[in-house]
């Protein structure tokens, strides 16, 4: 199935030229994107989808918003489409978001450009406290910067893109939080958060989530030469991993996760941008497992199992989970001559075209007591 492009489906919208009165006319571009930016921030909280009738000079496609079957990348699993005009030139509007509140206004203006220069200096008038903060890697691919907007009333970012060329063109993106908008793993390589002048603008990340997840999962296997980890070592482990600065506690995960050890350590992790939440579970002496799981969402099509074997790994499936569900809870062993026995379980939830992953490592190499329903390889579609 094909992915869907935010700015596709902008530049689909239908575009109609709104008419003017001649004070409006009169108007700079860039003065009128920014009376719709501290129109959008200018609240408390991200608006519901019918307060995007209040944002000037736009109309908007009727309610309710559309439903998309697969949920965008920036998260959005809900659109609305509108138009506006900015100094004369026609621009497509499209609103993405959750069903009650609108995240992100995407505009496309493929008229006469106003320019990135221009559109900056007005966003310092308007906002004296916004500042780039991220930006493209010298000499790379990336067309787009993000200026986190401080002076608003509520929190926010708005990204540029210039597109040159025969048809120039160029697109905003109005984003809602106090949070970065997320890059697509292909984009990790191509931007930098270091955008001063004369900064070295290293990319984000030039390994990519699910290879920075691989040399995670490496490192905490135990050693052949040790009889395993005590909870110093793991927290001396090069993983990438912050722990909960407390000691471990005592812990009841019988009923979350079927784990019957009775000490646990929480931490979380950043890899390459992507989030995850970390639980370390055994005695009072000794490690047992350790739970991985992602906060949010990716694109499907990753094979972090994969990037293990290319480390040396010997990676083989040895039970699959209950089927006919919407995720899949696949146990595999992991074997190699310098490490001790492990087994993983790999949990994959899917969302259309998006998915979210959560591992379960047994650093004694168990298996966990076996659900009826669970298949052997080879045995009804596991493999």
């Amino acid at each position: 199935m094909k992915k869907v492009s935010l700015l596709a489906l902008a530049g689909a919208a239908v575009v109609a030229v709104l008419s003017l009165s001649a004070w409006q006319g009169a108007r700079k571009a860039e003065d009128e994107l920014m009376t719709l930016v501290k129109n959008y921030l200018g609240q408390d909280l991200p608006m519901d989808w019918s307060g995007l009738e209040g944002l000037p000079g736009t109309r908007w496609a009727a309610l309710p918003p559309t439903v998309l079957k697969n949920c965008l990348p920036d998260g959005g699993c809900f659109t609305r489409q509108g138009t506006a005009t900015l100094g004369g030139r026609a621009v497509t509007l499209v609103a993405t978001g959750a069903r009650t509140m609108v995240l992100n206004v995407y505009l496309r203006n493929v008229a006469a450009p106003i320019g990135e220069a221009t559109v900056v200096t007005a966003l310092k008038q308007a906002d004296p406290g916004a500042e780039l903060v991220r930006c493209p890697v010298k000499g790379g691919q990336g067309t787009t910067n993000w200026y986190r907007l401080k002076g608003a009333k509520s929190a926010g970012f708005l990204s540029i893109q210039t597109v040159r060329g025969a048809k120039p063109s160029e697109g905003f993106v109005l984003s809602y939080g106090n949070e970065l908008p997320a890059l697509q793993p292909n984009q990790l390589a191509m931007y930098s958060l270091q955008c001063a002048a004369g900064a070295e603008q290293k990319p984000v990340s030039t390994v990519l989530p699910h290879q920075r997840l691989a040399e995670v999962v490496t490192a905490l296997l135990v050693p052949a030469t040790a009889a395993g980890h005590d909870w110093a070592s793991l927290r001396a482990l090069a993983t990438g991993i912050t722990w909960d600065s407390a000691p471990p506690k005592k812990w009841d995960l019988t009923t979350l996760k079927n784990d019957p050890n009775p000490m646990a350590l929480s931490g979380s992790a950043e890899l390459s941008q992507r989030k995850f939440s970390i639980l370390a579970s055994g005695t009072a002496t000794q490690v047992r497992n350790i739970y991985i799981e992602e906060t949010g969402q990716h694109p499907k099509g990753e094979h972090m199992l994969g990037v293990v074997y290319e480390k040396g790994i010997a990676v083989r499936l040895v039970r699959c989970g209950p089927p006919y569900t919407e995720s899949t809870n696949n146990w595999y062993s992991l074997q190699s001559s310098r490490t001790r026995p492990a087994m993983i379980q790999q949990s994959i939830g899917y969302d259309g075209n998006q998915v979210s992953d959560s591992y379960a490592l047994r650093l004694d190499g168990t298996l966990p007591v076996r659900d009826p329903r669970d298949r052997d390889p080879g045995v009804g579609g596991c493999q």
